[in-house]
């Protein structure tokens, strides 16, 4: 029986080492070990038998509750213009956007209307002059709602502004589309423009206004415009140009 040379050994455990490390990196990546699991066969079959529930109250993280807990000290004032949404809204500069300082964003990122509907207290104890809405695309993307749970919130949210500060001049945004074709983007486009009709009819029971974002970031193909996007969902600088032309009327009238 012949032993190998120590170099031959030595290169053989370097490489082995080495496979092990980059095997290692690429799983980890793509996840760990549940990502390994979710490969088994009898997992595949046991998701597929199974039927997973939808998660709800997806906006609850820490993110969430330090902006929430931060607007909830800042002072009120009579003159406000509340901007209030989920990450479109809270990545927006609207005070500079629409040259108002009278202008509040009370955006959080991955809010839903069930967040917005839990922190509404906070947004109507100013009164506010005027208060421009945009939710419910997290209520699609993260917890798979329809267009009309979506729409009983929404609703149970303008009762609640109706009853809280009646004098309030309320504008019902509409959802943006989004890039599906050109994004791995698990929302349909079909289902945006459901919840935006169920929006309008809600604007016009409530008599608020209703302003149509969507028809203005679309391009031919039914899609979020290239030109507007950075991933499919969120806006880049000349996306925000566009929605604030088209609410500076409202916000300055």
């Amino acid at each position: 029986m012949v032993l190998k040379s120590p170099l031959l050994l030595g290169v053989s455990l370097s490489l082995n080492l080495l496979f092990i490390t980059v095997f290692s990196v690429l799983i980890i990546r793509r996840g760990g070990i549940p990502y390994l699991v979710s490969k088994l066969p009898f997992h595949q079959q046991i998701e597929q038998t199974v039927k997973i529930p939808r998660r709800r109250n997806t906006y609850q993280s820490t993110y969430h509750h330090i902006r929430k807990q931060m607007f909830e000290q800042l002072p009120n004032s009579e003159t406000e213009i509340i901007f209030i949404g989920d990450s479109l809204t809270d990545q927006g500069e609207w005070a500079e956007l629409l040259g108002n300082t009278n202008i509040r964003n009370r955006g959080i990122s991955g809010d839903t209307t069930d967040g917005v509907l839990n922190r509404l207290d906070e947004i109507t104890a100013s009164q506010p002059q005027k208060l421009f809405l945009m939710i419910g695309a997290n209520d699609l993307w993260n917890e798979q709602k329809s267009a009309t749970e979506i729409a009983q919130t929404y609703r149970l949210i303008l009762e609640k502004i109706q009853q809280q500060t009646p004098e309030t001049q309320v504008f019902i945004q509409s959802l943006l589309p989004m890039n599906t074709i050109q994004y791995p983007i698990k929302v349909n486009n079909s289902d945006i423009i459901a919840v935006n009709r169920h929006l309008q009819n809600l604007a016009s029971e409530f008599s608020y206004t209703y302003i149509d974002l969507h028809q203005h970031f679309t391009n031919n193909q039914k899609q979020l415009d290239p030109l507007y996007t950075v991933d499919g969902v969120h806006l880049n600088g000349k996306g925000y140009l566009n929605w604030a032309k088209i609410v500076n009327p409202y916000v300055n009238e």
